[in-house]
């Protein structure tokens, strides 16, 4: 994707660069403090205009990740190349980012026409090229008029917006999002996603936001990179790591999922209950035990009960569909299904109801016993 805002900063057509283009590599970095490793052994490459989503609960790197490729902390070892160029010992003000804090950090004391251009003065550029360019960026985040206001002023989604503007003002390279949303309510949180991710993808900047919700990554990202006590446990598009989760962490972490303790009977088959189901094939040993994971939104009910069964012991309305709780017949299990709503009267949802259950062998993902969840 090309900006198709005009570069104020240089006379200089950039280099042509596309998204299959490395931006920034991240090879082999450990960030250690102290005795503890928050970073342990990281690689990662993003390309040129993606917007990836460091995901993961608290304490598992993602924000040292993003400090780290700031130059906030220095790694421990490893090395970082942003278009090519060795930035692993640099600065923060010698590297081509712009960052949002989750704490918006603008200046109280300026106006929002004096904090967008901020960086602007510090590059000395001329007063008419800085009110171009603020004039540009405010229109850009619908905040045309509100250049004397003081942040005090504004709303919460309104400052994150200066502070965008503000990222966005010297025309990096790279952006980096700390959690940017995590402070706003609900509603506006989730306006301001889509604006983020629509002004992302007009400006073709390459983007790089922490979060530890899911929902923000899976609606904004083009890639995630879930993390976990330091690692990188999954990278892949939303599509691939809702469906495909590379190990019961990423599944139990991201949306919801059944875990179920079975044997495996084969490569292709486990037994449930004393009912043997169909797998995807995989590679652990036979006579063993593993967990069966499915989404609930996978599991398909009937009112003709033959072979897997269940009770219904509770349901709940969540609007386009209702969650069933199901008390697995012949094992001390219990199993979500969520029901649309068109389909639970065909079914004659009601509590002590007991249904067959059909677990489709592509939704569901098989892990070894005793893997790591959330």
């Amino acid at each position: 994707m090309q900006t198709t805002m005009t570069s104020l900063l240089t006379a200089d057509s950039p280099t042509v660069m596309t998204q299959t283009t490395p931006h920034l590599c991240i090879e082999a970095v450990t960030k250690c403090f102290g005795s503890f490793t928050a970073l342990d052994n990281i690689s990662l490459t993003i390309k040129e205009g993606e917007f990836v989503c460091f995901l993961g609960p608290s304490g598992c790197g993602k924000t040292t990740l993003l400090r780290t490729i700031a130059g906030l902390a220095r790694q421990t070892s490893g090395t970082l190349n942003q278009r090519g160029n060795d930035i692993s010992t640099l600065p923060p003000q010698a590297r081509d980012f712009g960052i949002v804090f989750q704490s918006y950090a603008l200046f109280p004391n300026l106006t929002v026409f004096n904090n967008v251009a901020y960086g602007l003065r510090n590059r000395r550029v001329d007063r008419a090229r800085i009110n171009a360019r603020v004039a540009e960026l405010l229109a850009l985040v619908n905040l045309s008029g509100s250049e004397q206001k003081y942040p005090a002023a504004l709303s919460g989604g309104q400052q994150q917006r200066v502070a965008l503007a503000r990222a966005l003002a010297t025309e990096p390279g790279l952006l980096l999002l700390d959690e940017p949303l995590s402070a706003l309510d609900a509603r506006v949180r989730g306006h301001l996603r889509s604006q983020i991710k629509a002004l992302q993808a007009r400006l073709g900047v390459t983007t790089i936001m922490v979060t530890h919700d899911q929902e923000e990554a899976l609606t904004m990202a083009d890639r995630i990179v879930v993390m976990n006590h330091g690692v990188i446990e999954q990278v892949g598009t939303p599509a691939e790591i809702y469906h495909q989760p590379a190990s019961a962490f990423v599944a139990s972490f991201i949306g919801t999922m059944n875990f179920l303790d079975v044997a495996v009977h084969s490569a292709e088959q486990v037994t449930l209950a004393a009912v043997r189901l169909t797998c995807l094939p995989h590679c652990l040993p036979v006579g063993g035990a593993a967990r069966l994971a499915v989404r609930p939104e996978a599991v398909a009910l009937t009112r003709q009960v033959g072979g897997l069964a269940g009770e219904v012991t509770d349901i709940e309305f969540l609007g386009a569909f209702q969650r069933v709780t199901l008390q697995l017949a012949g094992a001390n299990q219990t199993l979500l299904a969520d029901v649309p709503s068109r389909d639970s009267t065909t079914l004659g949802l009601h509590m002590g109801q007991t249904l067959g259950i059909h677990l489709p062998a592509e939704a569901a993902r098989l892990y070894p016993a005793g893997s790591n969840t959330l």
